[in-house]
Parts: structure tokens; sequence; C-alpha cells
């Protein structure tokens, strides 16, 4: 289950921070902190499971564009010869 810290914006919409520690297979340590807002009767009517599932979703999709290969260099246009 994530921890979530609840903190009221001036706007009164609510901001849950959440942070997730990961160990990848390689050993390398990875700390992702975020926060979902949304107005507090929209919280409120989400259970445990479903905020869990966002903030494990938001990770994962972090998570794939940080150690995705770089994408292929373009090759050089030709030289016009001048």
């Amino acid at each position: 289950m994530t921890d979530f810290t609840i903190i009221t914006l001036n706007d009164g919409r609510s901001q849950a921070r959440f942070e997730i520690n990961y160990t990848d297979p390689d050993g390398r340590e990875w700390k992702y902190n975020d926060a979902l807002v949304m107005q507090p009767a929209q919280w409120d009517a989400l259970d445990a499971t479903v905020r869990d599932a966002m903030a494990q979703q938001r990770f994962d999709n972090w998570y794939a564009v940080v150690t995705a290969p770089p994408p292929p260099e373009e090759p050089a246009p030709p030289s016009d010869g001048g």
C-alpha cells in the first residue's frame, strides 16, 4: 500500500504526494516522487486499491521513459560535394 501525504492546495484541490523506492534487477536503486492532484470528493471516492494503481502506473510510465534505450542516431545527410 502506498503512503500518501495529503496537502490542500490554495484552490481547494487535494495534492496526494507519494514516493516509490525500487531496486531494479541490476541492483540500481531508484527513487520516484510524484503527486496526484484532484478535488477532495474525487479523492475520497477512490478506494486504496485504485489509488495505489494510479501511483504505480505513474511510476511504471516514468521508469519506462528513463530506462528506454536512446533512439538510433540519424545518419548524416550526404555531402553535396561543395
